[in-house]
């Protein structure tokens, strides 16, 4: 959530004039918002300071700080850019990029001649015990592999287009 100080309780909707709200509360220091437009979403906390000549954005020194600051850039790129590149402006997350080197791992594991059962043990649940026969055939941990195979199979066949796109 991006923090935002300003004078003027209307002043940081003009830069949302393109975007559809989907959710809006009011509070008695100012209001909490999400708007969103194509594939982007923004959640944003205006609140509202009479001293404060132009509009701020706060960001809090605890543990989410670097999130915030990322934040607080792609709103900066989404809301400055001119609406066809604002479409792809996207940064991605921590966790998105653990997720994606998790796939290129599986891709490479699956290259070298791995099998499914060789990526749960070795890869993706490396401290569970290996199971056997029909236990392992029924298992979710397998189903679970094999969606991450094809994922990751669909992703270096392609799909790795689409993370191109986000600027």
């Amino acid at each position: 959530m991006i923090i935002v100080e300003t004078a003027k309780p209307d002043l940081p909707l003009m830069w949302l004039s393109s975007w559809k709200p989907l959710a809006e509360i009011s509070t008695s220091v100012g209001k909490h918002l999400v708007y969103t437009r194509g594939s982007c979403r923004l959640r944003l906390c205006i609140r509202y300071r009479a001293a404060l000549p132009v509009p701020a954005v706060s960001i809090p020194c605890d543990e989410t700080y670097e999130l915030r600051i990322a934040a607080v850039t792609r709103m900066h790129l989404i809301t400055r850019a001119s609406s066809s590149t604002s479409q792809g402006a996207h940064v991605i997350t921590h966790n998105q990029r653990l997720r994606l080197s998790r796939f290129l791992a599986i891709h490479d594991a699956l290259v070298a001649g791995a099998s499914s059962r060789d990526l749960t043990y070795g890869l993706i649940f490396p401290n569970h015990r290996p199971l056997v026969g029909a236990t392992w055939k029924a298992s979710s941990e397998r189903r679970q592999v094999l969606r991450l195979i094809a994922q990751a199979r669909s992703l270096v066949s392609g799909g790795y287009r689409d993370i191109l796109l986000h600027r």
